[in-house]
């Protein structure tokens, strides 16, 4: 559990991504049409959708006007205060989040808030299953993994890094990677983001 000492204000992209990943799909498009609409690249659509970026509100208001949608409903319920000082997530209240197209990949969302400096910070629990399978990704921020349960191969650029239950790794996003499991059965990752 964290304690602020002032209260906070919960930051939520990941609203905004599965917003704009709901209405996308309700309107069966691809990222590669709304990228074709929008002028911005397939790349940056997918890092808003699997809130691995900020979007600027440029960005929102040429989704907003592809979508044909209020901008107002990509963002809505985003920036809600709260009248106490801390947020709790009980264990049965995690919500499981889907993010890029990866098998075997399954993120609990853990707690989102945002700290006097507006530095984003995000939390999950991300557990691989046996067969799990992902390209790398990047993120505009830094990251920090801790093993909580099992061993993973983790490529991060061209290096491939052993990590153990108790290791923990802290890197720039940006640079590409990915955690492979290489157990024989279910990995757990406590994954944080801190997103500028």
């Amino acid at each position: 559990m964290l304690h602020y000492s002032k209260t906070m204000k919960e930051i939520n992209l990941i609203t905004i991504g599965l917003q704009i990943r709901r209405i996308r799909k309700d309107k069966n498009l691809s990222l590669q049409e709304i990228a074709n609409r929008t002028g911005l690249s397939k790349s940056l659509l997918s890092k808003v959708e699997n809130f691995r970026t900020i979007p600027s509100l440029p960005v929102l208001l040429r989704i907003s006007d592809v979508l044909n949608v209020d901008m107002a409903e990509l963002v809505k319920g985003i920036n809600k205060k709260h009248k106490q000082a801390y947020t709790i997530v009980r264990k049965n209240e995690r919500k499981i989040i889907e993010r890029e197209n990866a098998r075997g990949f399954t993120y609990e969302s853990l707690i989102i808030t945002e700290n006097k400096k507006t530095s984003l910070f995000e939390s999950f629990i991300l557990t691989l299953k046996k067969d799990s399978k992902r390209k790398l990704v990047s993120t505009d921020g830094n990251e920090f993994l801790f093993i909580l349960k099992g061993k993973i191969e983790f490529e991060y650029g061209k290096e491939k890094i052993l990590l153990r239950k108790g290791d923990s790794i802290f890197f720039d996003g940006r640079i590409p990677h990915v955690p492979r499991n290489i157990e024989q059965g279910e990995v757990k990752i406590l994954v944080i983001y801190l997103l500028n």
